[in-house]
């Protein structure tokens, strides 16, 4: 009687055991799924250089990979709008900042056919581990390379299977990174077919030389970023003052004529000012005649950020899209700050500006920043990633890249530090055309 009482018991806690077991998996698989569909949301853009660090056109990077699907909603002002995946709104107009764009696509889009607003001069389809080189699919990219399409392979090493489409091809990346012998084989290949080459993994401005003796024609990478070698010294005065006004800018206790006062000791940063907001877009029914004026006209947020963005991209020779990247990775700050709950937002901006200091100036961070009125924790959120206002540039960075296994925030949604990096693109490409065009 006991021994069946025994066994009785033993099956109860077997059979409850197991449903513990099941529940722990549903919810792991539950957790996946949800960070899944998160990432799936997410989207990054990469410039791709060429010879003379100009951009030439824009990579897109999405959480989920390739485009498997893309769909037509019209949104309630009548416009028609890209929907990728079924979850990001590919906004083309606002991403490209009047370059391509470069598309991941899979075999399944390749053979649905692309809508007509995603037009050739705009798009480049980009083929890569999501592709398989079927009859389909041959003369799927045969027929869009026949309507105006540019036909990119992604790294052949790591998708040999696309080689047989090589022929197709206007271009095609080659990851320089790696270490074996796979990028000389691939760039032999690419030549003997008169195919473009794209160096990718360009971590170093001496890869970037190397590459381009190589024969490669654009770049991707993260040598941007990245010194060109260290100087001795903290970079000439001059750039360190200029450095110096963008802090002071940023005191939100700055009054309208003490602004006025910074910007009129430049006569040019002044005259582009005024060019700014005399400009048809205000509509002003006479011409400004005073900083002054333009500043209570615009906001001083505005011309903040006009500021900085015309100070910094005149402090160093360096290619423009240093200095988007570092009001890019400023704004995103911001915005994500605010979305902390943090009053001190002027300070996320800051990190996320300075954030390029190596690169801008060629020096240590630690010394460039040692010569700013910056206080501790905004230095080592910069050089050591501390606090939170490292941990939110961090992510920033991350989304910036495309690494979605790094690009989290504690305390924010994926979706949100997305939502922060393209409202800080588009931005900052409005504010730059501005300014480019006068």
């Amino acid at each position: 009687m006991v021994r069946n009482r025994n066994r009785t018991v033993a099956k109860l806690r077997s059979s409850t055991r197991r449903p513990k077991e099941s529940q722990a998996t549903s919810r792991l698989a539950a957790m996946s799924a949800r960070i899944d569909e998160r990432r799936s949301g997410s989207l990054a853009r990469k410039p791709v250089f060429d010879k003379s660090l100009n951009v030439v056109a824009y990579e897109i990077v999405l959480g989920s990979g390739s485009i498997d699907e893309i769909s037509i909603e019209e949104s309630a002002d009548g416009n028609r709008r890209l929907m990728v995946n079924g979850v990001v709104d590919l906004d083309i107009e606002s991403l490209s900042a009047d370059k391509p764009v470069h598309l991941p696509v899979s075999s399944a889009l390749l053979q649905a056919g692309l809508p007509a607003e995603l037009v050739p001069d705009r798009a480049e389809l980009v083929l890569g581990s999501d592709v398989e080189p079927t009859p389909g699919v041959t003369a799927a990219v045969e027929d869009l390379r026949r309507n105006g399409y540019r036909i990119i392979l992604d790294d052949l090493a790591a998708n040999p299977q696309l080689t047989g489409l090589v022929r197709l091809a206007d271009a095609a990346r080659v990851d320089v990174g790696q270490t074996q012998d796979a990028p000389s084989k691939q760039m032999a290949l690419l030549k003997a077919a008169d195919v473009t080459m794209i160096a990718e993994r360009v971590e170093t401005y001496d890869e970037l030389r190397q590459a381009t003796k190589e024969g490669f024609t654009y770049f991707q990478g993260s040598f941007l970023g990245r010194p060109d070698g260290f100087k001795k010294s903290r970079g000439p005065a001059s750039q360190l003052a200029s450095l110096e006004l963008i802090t002071l800018l940023q005191d939100p206790e700055a009054e309208i004529s003490d602004i006025a006062n910074v910007v009129r000791r430049d006569v040019n940063l002044s005259y582009k000012i005024l060019k700014v907001v005399n400009s048809a877009q205000y509509s002003l029914p006479r011409p400004l005649g005073s900083i002054e004026e333009a500043v209570m006209l615009v906001g001083t947020k505005q011309i903040v950020s006009w500021v900085g963005m015309m100070t910094l991209a005149a402090v160093a020779d360096k290619p423009p899209e240093l200095t988007r990247t570092a009001m890019v990775r400023a704004r995103a700050c911001e915005f994500l700050g605010a979305r902390l709950g943090r009053q001190d937002t002027q300070r996320f901006y800051l990190v996320g500006l300075f954030s390029v200091i190596e690169a801008l100036l060629d020096v240590p961070a630690e010394q460039a920043l040692g010569s700013l009125p910056l206080s501790p924790d905004i230095v080592d959120a910069i050089t050591s990633g501390g606090g939170i206002m490292g941990e939110v540039l961090g992510g920033v960075v991350a989304h910036e890249n495309g690494d979605w296994t790094l690009a989290h925030i504690i305390g924010l949604q994926d979706e949100v530090i997305s939502e922060a990096f393209l409202e800080a693109v588009t931005q900052t490409d409005a504010m730059w055309a501005k300014i480019e065009a006068r």
